[in-house]
Order: C-alpha cells, then structure tokens, then sequence
C-alpha cells in the first residue's frame, strides 16, 4: 500500500460517521427502488390473474333497450369470444340504521350457473336461486359499511315500487374493484353500493323481458379491439347504444391501474432524490 492509499484509509476512518451516513442514505435509494418496482411488479400480476381467474370482460357497452337475439349478431363480430348481456339499474335504497338515501347499482346475474364474464367470488352466504325475485347478493364494502350479512332486509325502489329484499350472499366481482357513484370522485361504501339480483327478476321488475341494457364482451387473443368497437357501437346504435369502451377506459380498472402506476412514478422520483443528496453531501464531505 502506497502513502495516498494509507492517507485515503486514514480521511475515512476519521470521517466515519459522514462516511457511514451517505451509505445509508444510497442503500434507503436503492431500496425503495427495489420496493417499488417488486410492489408493482407482483401487484400488476396479481390483478391480470384474477381478471383472468374472473373472466373481466375486454369491451363494454350500454344500450336503452335491444331485443336478446342482438346477442348473435354481436357474437359473429371478428375477434369476440364471448358476449354476455345482462340488465344494470340504479335504484334508490333505504338501508336500516341509515337516515340518508343511498343509491344502488342492479346488475342481473343468472340464477342457475355463474355468469360467462365478470365472475363473482362469493365469500359469503350463496347466489340466487330461480323462483326468488326478492334475493340478492352484496359487494363487500357496501355490506361492511352498513353490517349487513346473509338474512339482512332492506327496502329499494324498482321501477317506481317499492321493495323488500333479502341478502342472500356477500360476494367481490373484477368489475367493482373500486365502486364510484354516478357523479362521484370517490368511493363512498355508504352512499353507493353494488348489487346483484337474479336476470328474470330484474328484467320483470324493469319491463326488461327478452332484452336487455348492457353487454360484456371478451375477445380473441389477436383481436383488434378499435374493430371491435367500431362494429358493435354501429350494431348497437339504432337501440339508444351509448359509446362502446374497451378494458383500460372502465372506470374500476381505470382506477386500480393508476393506484399501480403511482408506484412506478415513486419509483423513479424518490430514489432519485436519495441519490441526489447522496452525491450532495459526499461533495460536502
């Protein structure tokens, strides 16, 4: 060892502590690096397992009212997989405990097998049966916000006539990860809630029979999805059809990957400022 290297080991070991501080303050860089990219990583994984898992559909679309055989036409689209139709409606609720009016979201669910797209996870209680219009089934946040469980009763407005109905279920779907109201800018679990209730009793209680308000596609591996669209927004145009959105644009998903995205964007800003005050004080060092 030469007399620079000798007088180099001496300056460190005389400045230790600065010397241990800016290590410690480029390892906590690196490590939120590492954090965050593996955070959002495993959790990009995640969501794309259980979108899959629960066949979220790719394509979406709301109409006024269309005849049920539109189904077939939408079905020999080039590039659909899979076409579920179903009937949505908000309604007003009247929840027990509650004194302020909360607004419910109806969406049909098949009473005798689970529906081909947008699965439901049933973590509690079980799905509806035939022959039992008054059964439904809550999302989570909603029954945990109000305590509601299987067996609970409540009162909602169908189509103008007022209802009882009785939770049979507690279930978690891909498309109400986040469940924002109409007009709303964040989830409010007590004023909004998801509801699922039989197909049949659904379409009678909104005159709906044979028809339908809404449609879940799913598509082909190599499937152009502006095709897509563009040919079922002009199948659907004549019946009141509102303009056709793919996955990225539903407002659940769209949230749950900004949620994802953040940690990105932390990911590049915050390491980069431990860096930067890194080689700040080395330099004062």
């Amino acid at each position: 060892m030469n007399a620079i290297d000798r007088k180099v080991v001496r300056d460190l070991w005389h400045l230790r502590g600065q010397v241990l501080a800016i290590a410690m303050v480029m390892a906590s860089g690196v490590a939120v690096l590492v954090m965050s990219l593996s955070t959002q990583n495993s959790l990009i994984r995640t969501v794309n397992a259980y979108y899959d898992q629960q066949a979220f559909g790719e394509v979406f679309a709301s109409v006024k009212r269309a005849p049920e055989f539109m189904s077939k036409r939408m079905a020999s689209i080039d590039g659909v997989q899979t076409v579920q139709t179903r009937i949505i409606s908000y309604v007003t609720l009247d929840v027990p405990g509650f004194n302020e009016p909360v607004m419910g979201q109806m969406i049909s669910v098949p009473e005798r097998h689970q529906p081909s797209l947008n699965r439901l996870v049933m973590l509690s209680g079980r799905s509806v049966e035939p022959n039992r219009p008054n059964e439904v089934i809550l999302n989570q946040p909603f029954a945990e916000a109000h305590r509601l469980q299987p067996g609970s009763r409540f009162t909602a407005i169908l189509n103008g006539n007022r209802r009882e109905l009785t939770v049979v279920g507690i279930a978690l779907s891909p498309e109400v990860v986040y469940t924002i109201g109409p007009g709303a800018l964040m989830p409010d679990d007590k004023r909004f809630g998801v509801l699922w209730m039989g197909r049949e009793a659904l379409a009678a209680a909104f005159d709906l029979k044979g028809s339908f308000n809404s449609v879940s596609l799913s598509l082909e591996k190599n499937a152009l999805p502006e095709y897509v669209l563009a040919r079922l927004d002009k199948l659907l145009e004549r019946y009141g059809g509102i303009r056709s959105i793919a996955r990225e644009d539903h407002v659940s998903n769209w949230f749950v990957m900004n949620e994802i995205n953040q940690l990105g964007i932390m990911a590049r800003i915050l390491p980069a400022i431990f860096l930067l005050v890194s080689a700040f004080l080395t330099n004062m060092v």
